[in-house]
């Protein structure tokens, strides 16, 4: 049997709903697992390569895992349980949180902000003051 795939495990866990924070220590639970097993059958008297085949075996197949853990509710993210809410809350975070973007955006680059403001104010100025000698001129010339 093939040395498990841990990164392609949580990956797979994380597709179907499941918290990040859960996946990680599962994870980390199974790897720290399956290198006990190793160092256990090496123990045994076996070569590394016989150890890891044992080693994966012994673990258990990922699909039998993710399965598993899926089928669990609690271990899913509240999007992945509530889906309907998640739909509604979404796109309102997203519209209550857009205008403040640039505002974050702009506090954590605030001499750039400034910079531009004052090449705005001052083109806004000039561009105000040429509109109004036009005017001034079309009005008296």
């Amino acid at each position: 049997m093939p040395e498990p795939n841990f990164g392609q495990l949580a990956q797979r866990l994380l597709d179907k709903g499941i918290q990040p924070r859960i996946v990680r220590r599962a994870v980390g639970e199974l790897r720290d697992h399956y290198d006990d097993l190793v160092i256990a059958a090496q123990r045994d008297g076996m070569n590394e390569m016989r150890a890891r085949d044992r080693a994966a075996s012994q673990l258990g197949e990922p699909d039998l895992i993710v399965t598993a853990m899926s089928a669990q509710r609690a271990l899913r993210s509240w999007p992945f349980r509530y889906p309907r809410v998640a739909v509604v809350i979404y796109p309102l975070a997203c519209l209550l949180l857009l205008p403040a973007a640039p505002v974050v955006a702009g506090m954590s680059h605030a001499s750039a902000v400034v910079r531009w403001g004052t090449s705005l104010l001052i083109a806004g100025i000039f561009t105000a003051s040429l509109l109004l000698v036009l005017q001034l001129s079309i009005l008296f010339g």
